[in-house]
């Protein structure tokens, strides 16, 4: 009887002093008009931008000045503000891939959403080719045509090299026999050069088939990368003390001071770059160098391109494969945080190439058709080996061993 009592008194109570308070009966005030719904007029690029890296830029009315207080949805998923104006806001597109997305404005203090427009965002990075998780690609090559030549392994067994079809499908170009290889280059003879850490050089005939053994290199020689220069030179490199210049017609091989350990090989506009691990008073460091290629095949003296073990920050990071864009950006796969960097024309500035979506390690590198760029990423942590294709929206630089 008592705690019925005492009930009744506090729900007595509690109405008589909601009686003495002024409370409206609802939240929502017919009056309210806010302000006008944002509209978007055009939207540049017009069609589709890269899902997590594209530039967006929409233009249109009643959009708000300050960053935060803005809101543009892509899909499901919300953009990066990166400058607005009531009329022109600029984006970084969110990692939403998909055709159709629904894109709209929202405004603080709007009612109401803008006007709707379908967008599409396009993979800036992606799995290439039908390779499992449990596959472990190495050395990746490009024909004349673009199709990606990959050599595979799988718990350390070889799998050959498999060209990779239009629709990603795999098929036998070299049957299993070797475990890898580190690099593959087309020659302009049709054949696909290989090297794979030993003092040799093997080619498979155009078509495909079984490698042959082309060309064996002094004792103690290491073979890890090559490239073609525009006057016909195949350049060979490793951990040794010269870099290896090859005569295609008659194989002879010359021999240029330098003492490293090189990890990838590029010609590019007149100069033979190299990444290189040298020992100095400071211990290991890792670099980009460049040599001027004359067109008798010889080399100007060494120069640093960019102080990668300096500039990076990461004294234990290695900078492990080299190639450029046709316009001059350098790009670096490494074993650090950021997979791959691009260090701008003139080699002073670098920035990590689509932060949060390259992983490390980028071990091998080859440019495909328009801005495709194709590199092995070598396996990290709980980061496992594959074959991805970048997007990179710029071309490769001329490659002169495809004819």
């Amino acid at each position: 009887m008592k705690i019925k009592i005492i009930i009744t008194a506090v729900l007595v109570a509690a109405l008589f002093i909601s009686c003495d308070q002024d409370y409206p009966d609802t939240l929502f005030d017919p009056d309210y008009t806010g302000n006008p719904a944002p509209v978007v007029n055009t939207v540049d690029p017009a069609d589709s931008s890269l899902a997590g890296v594209g530039i967006i830029t929409i233009s249109g009315s009643n959009f708000s000045p300050v960053n935060h207080e803005n809101m543009v949805y892509i899909g499901s998923k919300s953009s990066e503000i990166l400058e607005s104006s009531e009329t022109r806001l600029v984006v970084r597109a969110p990692n939403e891939i998909g055709d159709s997305l629904l894109l709209r404005v929202a405004v603080t203090d709007a009612i109401s959403f803008s006007n709707k427009l379908y967008y599409s965002l396009l993979p800036a990075i992606e799995r290439y080719g039908d390779l499992s998780e449990a596959h472990e690609p190495w050395g990746v090559a490009t024909d004349a045509d673009g199709t990606v030549y990959v050599s595979v392994s799988q718990g350390g067994n070889s799998l050959g090299i498999q060209k990779i079809l239009p629709d990603g499908s795999l098929e036998e170009y070299v049957p299993p026999r070797i475990p890898r290889y580190d690099a593959m280059k087309f020659g302009p003879d049709g054949h696909l050069y290989l090297v794979r850490n030993i003092r040799l050089i093997a080619r498979v005939p155009p078509g495909g088939g079984t490698e042959e053994n082309w060309l064996p290199f002094p004792a103690g020689a290491r073979l890890i990368d090559m490239d073609f220069d525009e006057y016909g030179y195949l350049w060979a490199v490793g951990n040794n003390e010269v870099i290896y210049r090859v005569q295609m017609d008659d194989k002879s091989i010359e021999e240029f001071d330098f003492v490293a350990d090189i990890k990838s090989v590029r010609y590019f506009d007149g100069y033979l770059y190299v990444s290189a691990v040298t020992q100095t008073g400071n211990g290991a460091q890792s670099n980009v160098w460049r040599f001027t290629v004359d067109n008798t095949g010889n080399l100007g003296n060494p120069e640093i391109y960019f102080a990668f073990s300096e500039k990076y920050g990461n004294n234990n990071a290695i900078a492990l494969a080299i190639t450029f864009s046709k316009d001059g950006h350098l790009y670096i796969g490494t074993d650090g945080p950021a997979g791959i960097i691009v260090v701008h024309p003139g080699g002073n500035e670098w920035e990590p190439l689509y932060p949060g979506l390259i992983l490390p390690k980028g071990i091998a590198f080859a440019w495909g058709d328009g801005p495709n760029l194709y590199y092995s990423r070598g396996q990290a942590g709980n980061i496992s080996q594959a074959l991805i294709r970048v997007n990179m929206q710029r071309e490769g630089a001329p490659y002169f061993g495809i004819k």
